[in-house]
């Protein structure tokens, strides 16, 4: 029944003169049509008036207010499954956008987070990182944060991104509520443009770390993070350090920004920037499981780095800390202009191997990063859980 047709029977259907197909047909409109319901309501108050003429009994009138207040509930509650129904469609709808839309950001995000950790943090790189589809184009990332001591990989916390869309809120998760920072960086031109005296400091320093390196037992393995006299070319560094037996897991590249920085040693947020080995297979498409050579390889995976992370620069921009986007480009230039030339390296194999590069002619400086039961083997098995 439409509203003229409602309207005009509402005396009769208020009388009760009304047939029962008609009083259905009345009371479906009502329920579903806010105003007709609000015009039944202002009828009522008309024939409530002193001018009225009492057309209606007292009783009449009473039962009216009834059927007036039963049908805006009834129409509240239609209203209210109607909005819900919308709700839940939209939220529908949403989700399967939301899912395609990070389908394709949430694995830019999360290759953008974990190049941005492993290529300003020695010896940090995460292997894994996945995305979490939320409603209302929002979504989690998460990935674990590792390092390697001898052979084996040491968990040390996990990253956390929050995504609306393309901004990114990030932060991390870090084992015991902290991360050590213990290994640091001398630039040789650094070390070449102090004075003598500052010169012996930074020999002291080494010669503490040497000393430390003779005091841990013969069962240990470690990690270290070794400064060279000059800057060398990957292949190069593989023969400077091809007697040991120890692993490269993280280089030290030269970008020309190292002596921006007021302290002279150079840590995580210090201009540091370098190319972690486990970042090759994600930056690079060649076969690179050689353990040393190929440095052509390691050369394209830095610069793919740098531009990956200067083409999501906003999201960069949250990862590392004082991030400058005017430095990126500069490093790219800098790296294009000069090659990708390393000043130091960290390493992990067995103590007293290590302990060996005190006599090596290259080596300036040496910081003693985490120690560790002795694992410099291969395991026929092995694995770890998380949850």
């Amino acid at each position: 029944m439409k509203c003229e047709e409602t309207r005009k029977k509402l005396d009769a259907y208020l009388h009760g003169t009304c047939t029962p197909e008609e009083e259905r047909a009345i009371e479906e409109h009502l329920h579903t049509c806010g105003e007709c319901g609000r015009y039944m309501e202002e009828h009522l108050k008309r024939q409530a008036s002193p001018d009225a003429d009492p057309a209606i009994p007292e009783l009449s009138r009473e039962e009216q207010r009834k059927i007036v207040r039963k049908a805006k509930w009834k129409n509240r509650f239609a209203t209210s499954i109607v909005v819900f129904n919308i709700f839940i469609i939209i939220s529908l709808i949403s989700m399967m956008a939301t899912g395609i839309i990070y389908a394709f950001i949430g694995t830019d995000a999360n290759r953008v987070i974990q190049t941005a950790v492993q290529m300003t943090m020695p010896n940090v790189y995460s292997d894994a990182g996945g995305t979490n589809i939320k409603v209302f184009f929002n979504a989690d990332l998460e990935g674990s944060l590792q390092k390697r001591v001898g052979s084996e990989e040491r968990y040390v916390g996990k990253y956390h991104g929050k995504m609306i869309l393309n901004h990114l809120n990030f932060s991390r998760e870090w084992v015991d509520g902290r991360y050590d920072l213990d290994l640091y960086f001398l630039h040789p031109q650094v070390f070449a443009s102090q004075q003598e005296e500052e010169k012996e400091s930074y020999r002291r320093g080494a010669n503490e770390t040497w000393e430390a390196l003779k005091m841990l037992p013969e069962g240990t393995v470690s990690e270290l993070a070794v400064s060279l006299d000059d800057v060398y070319s990957f292949d190069e560094m593989y023969q400077i350090l091809k007697d040991y037996d120890v692993e490269i897991v993280w280089y030290a590249v030269d970008t020309g920004t190292e002596e921006e920085r007021d302290s002279h040693l150079l840590s995580m947020g210090e201009t540091l920037w370098g190319i972690h080995e486990y970042a090759l297979h994600s930056l690079v498409e060649e076969d690179v499981y050689q353990e040393k050579g190929d440095g052509h390889i390691r050369e394209k995976a830095f610069k793919n780095g740098l531009a990956l992370l200067a083409e999501h620069e906003r999201w960069a921009e949250k990862v590392i800390w004082n991030y400058d986007e005017t430095s990126i480009k500069d490093i790219q230039k800098y790296v294009d202009e000069h090659g990708v030339k390393c000043y130091g390296a960290v390493l992990t194999g067995p103590t007293k191997e290590l302990l060996k590069l005190a006599g090596n002619e290259h080596v300036i400086y040496a910081a003693l990063g985490e120690v560790d039961f002795w694992n410099w083997y291969n395991k026929d098995a092995g694995g770890a859980l998380y949850h």
